[in-house]
This record gives C-alpha cells, sequence and structure tokens, in this order.
C-alpha cells in the first residue's frame, strides 16, 4: 500500500543563503513564501514550500520530505520504522504548514521526513524574472548500499520500484502519484546527487539554458531525452553549492499501478541499447562529481 503521494519538501543547508535565494528566484523562478535571518522557503506553485534553504557552515541535504497520502499513513509508517529499527530523529515535521510529521533516519543517514499535505494556499501564478517550473518532481539521492535504500522506501513507506540496473548500480522509486519515480537511488557516498524540477513547457528546458549563462552556470549534461521506462527530457546544471538541478519535462505516469512491471536496464549499454540518453550523448564528467553530502546537525536520538 502506498503511503506516500509524492515528493514532498526538501531543506538544504548553505553557507551562501543570500545567493542561493537569488538564484533560486532568478534563475529558477521560484518564489519566496518565508524568511528569516536563518531560513528561507520558496516554492513554484500554490504549495506552501517546495524547498527551504537554511544558514549553515557547509552545503549539506537536512532532510528529504515525502508527502503522505494522509496522516493514518504518516502514523503507519512511524510504527513500520520503529518496527524495523529505524531512528527516529525528530518526532515533530518541519515541512511548512504541515500538521503530522517525523523525521528518521535512513540505512545510508539521509533524514526522510514523512508528513502530511503541505498547504495549497499560494498563488498559482507570480510574475518572476527565472523560468518558473511546475513543481519540485524528485530527488536522485547516493547511497552506499542500493538494495537497503530500495528495501526501506518500499517495507517502511509503501514506495515501488519502478526500474533498476543490472548490477544494482541504481533504480527508481515511485510514489501514489503515478509519475516513474520520486526517489532515484543511485550508488555513491551518501548524498544528494541532484533535484529536479518538472518544466511546464518543453521549451523551457532552453530558456533555462540562456537563462543560467547570466549566473556563471553552464550545463553538465544536456539537453537531452531519458530512455528506461521514464522517458522525460532534460537539462542539467550545477547551482551556485555544487549540487546538481535538473529540469524535467514530460516523465512518463504510469497508468496502471497493479500491472506495472519494473524492467532491468544495462549499466554499460551497447549502441543500440542505449537508455541514458536515446540522442546518444554521455554526461559531462562534472555530472559525476559528487552533490551534497548529507548533514552532520542529526545527532543520535531518542524521539518517539
Amino acid at each position: 500500500m502506498h503511503l506516500i503521494a509524492q515528493l514532498g519538501h526538501l531543506t538544504l543547508e548553505t553557507p551562501n543563503l543570500d545567493r542561493m535565494v537569488h538564484e533560486a528566484e532568478n534563475l529558477l523562478g521560484l518564489r519566496i513564501t518565508s524568511q528569516n535571518e536563518h531560513r528561507v522557503s520558496l516554492t513554484s506553485n500554490s504549495r506552501r514550500a517546495e524547498i527551504t534553504f537554511v544558514r549553515a557552515a557547509a552545503a549539506a541535504v537536512q532532510s528529504i520530505g515525502l508527502e503522505a497520502t494522509s496522516a493514518e499513513a504518516v502514523h503507519e509508517a512511524k510504527r513500520r520504522a520503529l518496527r524495523l529499527g529505524y531512528e527516529i530523529l525528530s518526532p515533530e515535521p518541519t515541512a511548512p504548514g504541515s500538521a503530522l510529521g517525523f523525521i528518521f533516519r535512513g540505512p545510508s543517514g539521509h533524514a526522510f521526513e514523512i508528513h502530511t499535505a503541505v498547504p495549497r494556499d499560494q498563488p498559482r501564478d507570480y510574475l518572476t524574472a527565472g523560468v518558473r517550473p511546475a513543481r519540485l518532481d524528485h530527488v536522485s539521492i547516493t547511497v552506499p548500499d542500493v538494495r537497503g535504500t530500495r528495501d526501506m522506501l518500499a517495507d517502511v513507506l509503501g514506495m515501488k520500484l519502478s526500474d533498476t540496473a543490472d548490477d544494482d548500480s541504481f533504480l527508481f522509486m515511485r510514489a501514489a502519484d503515478g509519475f516513474h519515480h520520486s526517489v532515484a537511488v543511485v550508488k555513491g557516498e551518501p548524498g544528494l546527487h541532484h533535484y529536479s524540477f518538472e518544466t511546464r513547457e518543453i521549451t523551457d528546458l532552453f530558456r533555462i539554458c540562456d537563462q543560467m549563462r547570466h549566473f556563471g552556470r553552464r550545463l553538465v549534461w544536456g539537453p537531452g531525452h531519458h530512455g528506461a521506462n521514464a522517458q522525460s527530457y532534460f537539462t542539467y546544471y550545477r547551482d551556485g553549492d555544487g549540487c546538481i538541478v535538473e529540469h524535467s519535462f514530460g516523465m512518463t505516469k504510469i497508468d496502471n499501478d497493479s500491472i506495472y512491471q519494473p524492467e532491468v536496464w544495462p549499466t554499460n549499454p551497447s549502441p543500440d541499447e542505449e537508455w541514458l540518453n536515446l540522442w546518444g550523448v554521455p554526461p559531462s564528467k562534472m555530472y559525476g562529481y559528487p552533490g551534497l553530502p548529507t548533514s552532520s546537525i542529526w545527532k543520535t536520538s531518542s524521539a518517539a
């Protein structure tokens, strides 16, 4: 049973709060919904917040918020997490406006926040100098144990496998909204490789390329067309803290969750099996650089 409706809210630590907020507003085209000296929340739509930047000594991913299907789903996820021995880091949510939630430590150290719906009380339309996306649509995390994280996402949160690699080096997990993936999991040191926004139009992928040069940013991959079963068009660049940001258009929405079968894809495909980019251009070396590490703020906790 799906306990997660969709990707919820992302909290990133940054030593460059003003710069990251300026870039989020004027490149990504997000809108500030709340702010103080230490933290700023922004959104691209009616949700009260999709991403929050927190002032810190170093860049890191503080928490990954997953929006639950209901309050009962939050309680069920917490029961499962405790039963399976996962550490509860906080009994309260941090997602702005969320009424109920908790944070637990995943098998590779990521802090996952399971929370009820963020209020949809913001204007859908607003003026921006940036390329306003439709929504925050997925994250790609790096972990030493891909299978262990897959099992946690499935056993605790009810997420389902959409596709995987033939050597277990990566996989894609989906939520109840049916999009091919809300969380991608890739083998590596614990961290956040990239976060992704869905664009409103395919032409926005090209607009973001024009816009980013004014911020000293360059593409690390794309424009391109992902294969597998995601079938999305993409661009990737690195933000001011070194994390990769994807803009994506046209991700597959699985129309019948009960009969869908995940496929296994070759890690080293032959030319006629290429699926990472159907247009054939491989990622640059910069695409493979580490993104953000997990935050060091989470101490051993006895929260319940």
